[in-house]
């Protein structure tokens, strides 16, 4: 077997130990996963886990962080095929909602990643930069759309400061289950603050 396919089998097998993890995290939440179910899932041994994470800190931290950048490559190459701001913008609100088994599992993941940043100060670098990808999004949308000649002058930065707040507060809720937030209401109510913010245009 030449070096690079070990490489290869090697980085393999580390994704796999982050897939199952992150989903272990969001089906069990973040302290019910152990790296014996890792490990099981993935048909390999603790020893293996660990060779590639020191401990369950570590696979744990890994897990989440890997967990959200597939879910930012995979909204933004759909985003990079929609020219119009207007369409974009509702586009990326459309991939926010909690439908489907894996977005709601990835908001039941970034949803833990919230709460274990408020008590773990050391995780808020990573969830930082996370939430600064979220706002670039919509400020890169927002500032296209204002060169369209589709969105009015309005401060892209505070905009998306609303919007991002707006949909993770929606999404708490029908995650959560609380009464009167649904996936429908949810979508009218962003849609809503986009239009009276942005003035869309047809």
């Amino acid at each position: 077997m030449s070096k690079s396919v070990e490489v290869g089998g090697r980085e393999e097998r580390r994704i796999a130990i982050l897939e199952a993890t992150w989903q272990l995290v969001a089906e069990r939440g973040y302290h019910n996963v152990r790296v014996q179910d890792v490990a099981r899932i993935c048909g390999t041994s603790t020893g293996t886990v660990h060779y590639y994470f020191p401990g369950k800190v570590d696979v744990l931290r890994e897990a989440l962080r890997y967990c959200v950048d597939q879910a930012f490559e995979r909204q933004g190459a759909s985003l990079r095929s929609i020219d119009n701001a207007r369409k974009r913008l509702l586009a990326l609100i459309e991939m926010q909602l909690p439908i489907g088994n894996q977005v709601r599992e990835e908001w039941s993941v970034w949803l833990q990643f919230w709460s274990e940043t408020c008590i773990d100060p050391e995780l808020r670098t990573i969830h930082n930069d996370f939430y600064a990808r979220w706002m670039d999004t919509v400020v890169r949308i927002v500032v296209r759309g204002q060169r369209q000649g589709i969105f009015r002058d309005v401060d892209a930065a505070q905009f998306a400061s609303l919007l991002t707040s707006a949909t993770d507060g929606a999404a708490i809720k029908v995650l959560t289950g609380v009464p009167g937030m649904t996936v429908d209401v949810m979508r009218n109510m962003l849609v809503s603050i986009v239009d009276k913010e942005l003035g869309l245009t047809a």
